[in-house]
């Protein structure tokens, strides 16, 4: 198993790499060009660990939210990589991997993840199981502001983020019980996560590979 990851849902470009029993990482920081840079990038960290293109078993990308045209362009190499070379696709929500990072660090298991949307708003989702590979989707993706979390939740919930900060000083519902200083997590999550999933056979195929916008998923929801 040979899968390279891909993240550019923010200003650094992240790439990963699971080797056998090895992940492998490299972080390209501040980089807002990722469209000119991404595919030199990727064809240099695998000739550092002496692999080319056709040896991948399956391509790996932070679906998002995230920025939108790092999004696009993150998605558009994976589908040209992954229709050229006839390989499968692994699809890793960015806020799947926060919750992994933050569940792993704090040995904590519920994580509610918000990722600043615009003003008072967030993109945020509710994980469980967080201290596995893998964490558990119980509540979002969705937008929500400090006066629109869901009521029903049990047991206490840390709350990690770049949106952390608008829950500070929520004090209803009283399930937010702290906050984690974590806005991105590493690559390295990413590849742990995209190499259970694959092995799990959870992947798609290039032309269902699509990123997480959290508003259109929102709007798709209500009008079915």
């Amino acid at each position: 198993m040979t899968i390279l990851g891909i993240d550019t849902s923010s200003a650094t470009l992240k790439l990963g790499l699971q080797l056998q029993q090895e992940i492998v990482v490299r972080e390209i920081d501040q980089q807002p060009r990722h469209a000119q840079v991404i595919l030199p990038e990727i064809l240099g960290f695998l000739s550092e660990h002496g692999l080319t293109l056709t040896e991948l078993t399956g391509l790996a990308y932070s679906q998002g939210p995230g920025s939108f045209t790092g999004l696009r362009i993150g998605l558009g190499v994976v589908q040209g990589l992954a229709y050229g070379l006839g390989l499968p696709v692994v699809p890793v929500p960015s806020m799947m991997v926060l919750a992994a990072a933050a569940g792993a660090i704090t040995q904590t298991d519920q994580i509610f993840v918000a990722v600043h949307a615009r003003e008072d708003e967030v993109y945020g989702a509710f994980y469980g199981n967080c201290r596995s590979v893998v964490p558990k989707l119980i509540e979002g993706p969705s937008v929500y502001t400090a006066l629109s979390l869901p009521d029903q939740l049990e047991g206490v919930w840390r709350i990690t983020g770049s949106g952390a900060y608008l829950f500070e000083e929520v004090t209803h519902p009283g399930y937010l019980k702290g906050a984690i200083d974590m806005t991105e997590a590493s690559a390295g999550q990413l590849m742990k996560i995209a190499s259970t999933l694959f092995a799990d056979g959870e992947v798609v195929s290039a032309l269902e590979a699509k990123p997480l916008y959290v508003r259109e998923m929102v709007a798709n929801t209500k009008a079915n």
